[in-house]
């Protein structure tokens, strides 16, 4: 089977996301963040009304609520902001190359302007499906992106790559419910 595509900002910005997402460390650090700055203006509030200054210790108390609130929907902004630049630091060689897939039953080949490579069907650790893509997980690491709508015969490739996760015990998981939040 034989893929040619594009990717694209918004394929890497998201095959981004996904990942950070899914770690742990990442999350971790999230509700830290969340948790720290909300207990900091709580100490605030509370020095504040130890001094007898009640209108400071309201406004502590709401700015800590409004915090622990809406500090999930900034770092979602500020992650994504984040993401963004970087994509479009180290991937904008990479944008709008054609990109050539070829999958058999053995072999993985990917080649485009910058040359080729191959490997063995055996170095996929597993097979996320989104709305949009599929993501290859490599047991080196990193992920192949493959944009459903970029694809022409999408079909056949879902077909393709689900007869290689029964074949190969490669785990299949299907994220297609996944949103950035």
């Amino acid at each position: 089977m034989n893929c040619t595509y594009q990717l694209d900002e918004n394929d890497y910005l998201t095959h981004l996301l996904f990942t950070i997402s899914k770690s742990s460390s990442a999350n971790k650090t999230r509700t830290k963040i969340r948790l720290l700055v909300t207990i900091s203006l709580l100490l605030f509030a509370f020095i504040s009304f130890g001094n007898h200054s009640k209108g400071q210790a309201i406004y502590f108390t709401i700015m800590a609520m409004l915090t622990f609130l809406f500090m999930p929907l900034y770092t979602r902004w500020s992650y994504k902001k984040t993401y963004l630049k970087h994509v479009r630091k180290f991937y904008q060689e990479r944008m709008s190359e054609t990109t050539n897939v070829t999958i058999s039953e053995k072999d993985l080949t990917i080649s485009d302007s910058k040359g080729n490579s191959t490997m063995s069907i055996s170095d996929i650790e597993a097979i996320n499906e989104l709305n949009d893509y599929y993501y290859l997980l490599l047991k080196s690491g990193p992920s192949i992106i493959l944009p459903k709508q970029k694809i022409e015969n999408n079909t056949e490739l879902e077909g393709k790559l689900k007869q290689l996760s029964t074949a190969k015990s490669i785990p299949w998981n299907d994220e297609t419910n996944w949103i950035w939040k």
